[in-house]
């Protein structure tokens, strides 16, 4: 008995010893060495595994060991990684320090991650809670001035994507965006994400980086990951905002006297002109000043944002899952905006050699949208008329024209849009060996809208009015999918080369179908009876559609490599087929190489201590562009009597080409140099990238003009048709340091960029286009840059018929014998005489030559504040508002002030009558600088002490007050000097009308945003 008992003890002792040999649990705590406070959600991993935890509320941690795991490795963001050796020890507490370098920081690069200090290609990085701060309706608003080389233009219709350049402009007829990549998927917009969506963005600019992602990349490619889980507790978080936007530099109009005395002087100089007489309208008979801004405008537009969050996971499993809301009203009345989103994001390691994951984000949204041209109508309006007669009579502003209400026009507006979109994917990672991984993914992006139309039958004037009681139903439905996969192999020989091989191919297919419906007769009892069957009988309908389908196939290959970490070469090999050319031309080859040298990791550098860090690099790619309308190779015909001829007495059946195609379109190639330094200075307080590029567009796809005598229906077609180049540096500083409690920073972004036609296909004349009514206002031709402004100089204004007179050409004819008093005075560029478009010359680019950000940021135990400048110049803005069509439109308070009227009132402004024929023709005097300041943002914030916010089982609290443009200084007479570039085109693939930019002529009011807003994590 005594045996067995003693046995048994034996036994217990054994195995006690065993399971303590196999597990053993180390705790502490994890402080900041700048104030000893303590820090959630430190990563805390042992080495070699995924084994992990995270730090609580309070800092502190617990994990278990086994026998053969002896290192923790603590990560934290901001901070120094710190590895600790276990030993014997069972409470290690930690102490770390800020990290103000990003060497170490992993970047995205497409296919894979490589570390900052290894990246070959121009790669920038912008951080979550970069985007965060700006209160807009997408993330893509607060990429303006925080990376260099990127040009954002903001749309303050409610809802919009703001437009994205790369590097300038190299495209006429294709898509000019960046390719956008969200969790795999490849998407042409990012609208349907918030910025709380988003845990880190990657922008690679140059032709190496970008070459990976193929014929979609030409542009640009912006790497977006969501929100991750990690292997920690379940944290939940909620980040909220609420504040107010508020119209800001609104044009001043003339008032109602004004106007009516602008009008007389008008008339009176018209009835000169032409021989006749006038009779001088009366003032007092109309005694009102409406300010038609103040009539459509809200004078505080709402705008809200909400999202709450769910992360966490386990050793085999990681999970986050979230919802948002946002909605925006506009500046108009009765638009807004709201979407909601939901979103997941699950990875599992299923096996020790298998790891799935699924990615899904699904947003719903609506608007009401404002009535087309509706700030041009309020410009226009003569002001010298009430708003009603009765609050049930509008009043029409017939007497002066053919003008509408503006105030009518958006009380009986009915026009919205809602819709659906999907954007996820599932994915497979299989682990064949030690560094050898195999990677399945398939992703989607679809999506359906609806847009409504109705108009009410309602009567303002004779030309402002509607009996028709139309209703327009458009149905958009769009679907794309793609498909990769991908072997990668990561190895490393005697310790001093690594090496990364990459090889995988690529499907997707884009397709997109677009139905409208149009009916009159339909009856209006509400919104749920807006349906077609429901209209009177005898009205028939008319419908129209549309659609593209493209596929793309490719395979691709890339090596990565690494000498000592000090010689660094990137090559990729990419075939690329697309469906949009003619069979033949439909494969090519897009080769790309980049080689870096980090001098800092020489020995001849060890006795130096100017430079931390220091890298040359040089990069060369190509890429092909097939973001062009897809039927642009089809030729169209038509059949019929009129074309079928008569042979032997019978009718034989003919056809005749109405829309002509390009005989043998050829891919749009871009070629790019990319040469830069970056480096650390000052004990690492000091980071700098300098980058000069060249970028030439080959085979560029540019309208060709059609000869006439062909007889076709299209007046142009789209061929390969110029060579277009852009050149420029860009410079990123960026400063952090610490001064006892207080950390700040100070960023500094930089780009100039020039943009030039280099060649045309031989025997094309140069391209028209920004049509203002019937009148071009832009020529791209070789030697300037794209759709560069082209008109007639002004060199002053004629002051009396003297003057007039004594204008002219070196042969002694007089060369505006028509003009008069308070005319355009031209120059008269060849000599000839007379003024006739021969005259016109270049007048100044759309595109901005330069662009800066600056960015501060300081902090003070729970104190922070974050500054956000830019500015951008070198352009021109044609200011299309101020063209006459009708002829007594109103004008705005800078023309009344600064007119000519009488001799020796004006020699920069004409008089009052702009709508002579002589006078609005396309010059020079309707362009006006484009250069702008503004504060893009400025942000106040506190956080709660954790000690405080512990007690109530919250990690952390922060408050905040937010500005964004709260100041924006410009000189020109518009409401906003930002105008957007992108103009729908072709078959609704969101291709642009380049030769069009930079025209003002309904830019939607800038605001300025006030908002309070709480993050909060649990």
């Amino acid at each position: 008995m005594i045996r067995k008992l003693l046995f048994t003890v034996l036994l217990h002792s054994l195995l006690l010893t065993t399971v303590w040999a196999q597990d053993r649990q180390v705790s502490g705590k994890v402080t900041a060495a700048e104030d000893g406070t303590s820090l959630p959600g430190v990563n805390i991993v042992v080495q070699g595994t995924t084994k992990g935890t995270t730090t609580d509320a309070e800092g502190n941690y617990t994990i278990q060991l086994g026998p053969s795991e002896n290192t923790l490795v603590f990560t934290f963001v901001g901070f120094t990684t710190i590895t600790e050796t276990v030993g014997d020890r069972t409470v290690i507490d930690v102490v770390m320090g800020s990290d103000i370098t990003s060497l170490g920081e992993v970047v995205v690069i497409g296919y894979g991650v490589a570390k900052k200090s290894d990246v070959t290609g121009a790669v920038a990085t912008v951080k979550a809670e970069d985007l965060n701060k700006i209160p807009s309706s997408t993330a893509a608003e607060a990429l303006q001035g925080k990376v260099a080389g990127v040009q954002v233009t903001t749309n303050g219709t409610p809802g919009s994507a703001p437009t994205i350049r790369v590097r300038g402009l190299g495209s006429v007829s294709s898509r000019v965006e960046p390719l956008y990549v969200v969790d795999g998927v490849l998407v042409d917009d990012i609208s349907f994400l918030g910025s709380n969506d988003i845990e880190s963005m990657n922008i690679l600019k140059d032709a190496s980086a970008s070459a990976i992602y193929g014929i979609r990349a030409s542009n640009g490619v912006v790497i977006i990951q969501t929100k991750r889980g990690k292997n920690e507790q379940p944290r939940i978080a909620y980040s909220g905002y609420g504040g107010v936007q508020t119209p800001i530099n609104m044009v001043d109009m003339a008032n109602g006297s004004q106007y009516i005395e602008l009008l007389n002087e008008k008339d009176a100089i018209a009835a000169s002109r032409n021989g006749t007489t006038f009779t001088p309208r009366d003032a007092s008979a109309y005694p009102y000043s409406t300010d038609w801004y103040d009539e459509i405008l809200r004078s505080g537009a709402s705008i809200q944002s909400h999202d709450l969050s769910v992360t966490g996971g386990t050793e085999k499993s990681v999970y986050a899952m979230g919802g948002s809301f946002f909605k925006q009203e506009g500046l108009a009345g009765g638009t807004d905006y709201r979407r909601l989103n939901l979103r997941t994001n699950v990875e599992s390691n299923v096996t020790k050699f298998l790891k799935i994951g699924v990615n899904a984000n699904l947003s719903n949204f609506k608007s009401n949208n404002a009535p087309a041209s509706l700030f041009t109508g309020a410009y226009i309006a003569p002001p010298a008329i009430p708003v009603r007669i009765d609050e049930n009579t509008f009043a029409s502003p017939q007497a002066f024209g053919d003008f509408a209400n503006p105030a009518a026009s958006q009380y009986y507006n009915n026009d919205k849009t809602k819709g659906i979109r999907l954007v996820g994917a599932v994915f497979a990672d299989v682990t064949l060996m030690k560094g050898l991984t195999f990677k399945t993914a398939y992703g989607v992006d679809g999506s359906y809208s609806q847009n409504t139309k109705y108009v009410p039958p309602y009567f303002v004037s004779s030309t402002q009015r509607d009996t028709t009681k139309t209703l327009t139903r458009k149905i958009d439905n769009y679907f794309s999918y793609y498909w990769d996969n991908t072997l990668t192999y990561d190895f490393t020989v005697n310790s001093d080369h690594h090496f990364t091989l990459l090889a995988g191919m690529n499907a997707q297919q884009q397709q997109y179908y677009y139905m409208e419906g149009k009916r009159q007769g339909v009856d209006n009892f509400g919104e749920n009876t807006w349906y077609f069957k429901l209209s009177e009988s005898g009205n028939d309908g008319s419908i129209t559609d549309d659609g593209y389908r493209i596929r793309a196939f490719s395979y691709f290959g890339r090596l990565s490599y690494a000498f000592r970490e000090k010689y660094l070469l990137t090559a990729t090999l990419r075939r690329d087929g697309t469906s949009v050319f003619e069979e033949g031309n439909r494969y090519d080859y897009f080769p790309s190489v980049g080689l870096g040298w980090v001098i800092s990791n020489e020995s001849f550098m060890d006795n130096q201590e100017i430079f931390q860090f220091l890298k040359v690099r040089a990069s060369w790619g190509k890429m092909g562009n097939n973001r062009i309308p897809a039927s642009t190779v089809v030729n169209y015909t038509s059949t019929g009597g009129a074309y079928s001829p008569v042979f032997g007495g019978t009718i034989q059946p003919g056809e005749s080409i109405t829309i002509i195609a390009p005989d043998n379109l050829l891919w749009e190639y871009t070629k790019e140099v990319d040469l830069a330094v970056e480096g650390y200075v000052l004990k690492n307080r000091l980071n700098f990238e300098i980058d000069y590029y060249n970028r030439k567009t080959s085979n560029a796809i540019f309208p060709v003009t059609v000869n006439g005598v062909f007889g076709t229906s299209n007046r142009d077609y789209l061929d390969n048709n110029a060579d277009v180049v852009n050149r420029g540096v860009e410079v990123a500083l960026n400063w952090k340091d610490e001064v006892g409690d207080f950390k700040y920073g100070i960023g500094g972004v930089f780009a100039y960029n020039q943009n030039k036609v280099d060649a045309l296909k031989p025997g094309t004349v140069g391209i028209y286009g920004g049509y203002v009514n019937v009148t071009p206002t832009t020529y791209t031709v070789v030697g300037h840059s794209v759709g560069e402004f082209y008109g007639r100089k002004v060199i002053g204004i004629f002051q009396n018929t003297s003057e007039i007179e004594s204008y002219t050409s070196s042969n002694g004819t007089v060369i505006q014998p028509n003009a008069k008093p308070g005319d355009f005075k031209y120059q008269d560029s060849n000599d000839d005489g007379q003024i006739s478009d021969k005259d016109r010359v270049f007048l100044g680019s759309a595109i901005p030559k330069y662009n800066f950000g600056i960015n501060l940021y300081g902090a003070y135990k729970g104190f922070d504040i974050t500054i956000d400048l830019y500015a951008q110049g070198g352009n021109k803005i044609y200011n299309a508002k101020r063209y006459r069509q009708i002829g007594n439109e109103n004008y705005d308070l800078d023309f009344y002030e600064n007119r000519w009227h009488g001799e020796g009132t004006s020699n920069s402004y004409p008089s009052a009558d702009l709508s002579a024929d002589a006078n609005k023709q396309a010059n020079s005097w309707y362009l006006e600088s484009g250069n702008f300041f503004k504060v893009r943002n400025i942000q106040i914030g506190y956080t709660i002490p954790a000690e405080t916010t512990s007690r109530i089982g919250i990690s952390k609290i922060r408050i905040y007050a937010n500005a964004a443009n709260p100041l924006v200084s410009f000189k020109y007479n518009g409401f906003s000097p930002e105008i957007p570039t992108a103009v729908p085109g072709v078959n609704q693939q969101n291709t642009t009308n380049i030769t069009s930019q930079g025209i003002d002529n309904n830019v939607y009011p800038m605001a300025a945003t006030y908002n309070f807003g709480v993050n909060i994590s649990l």
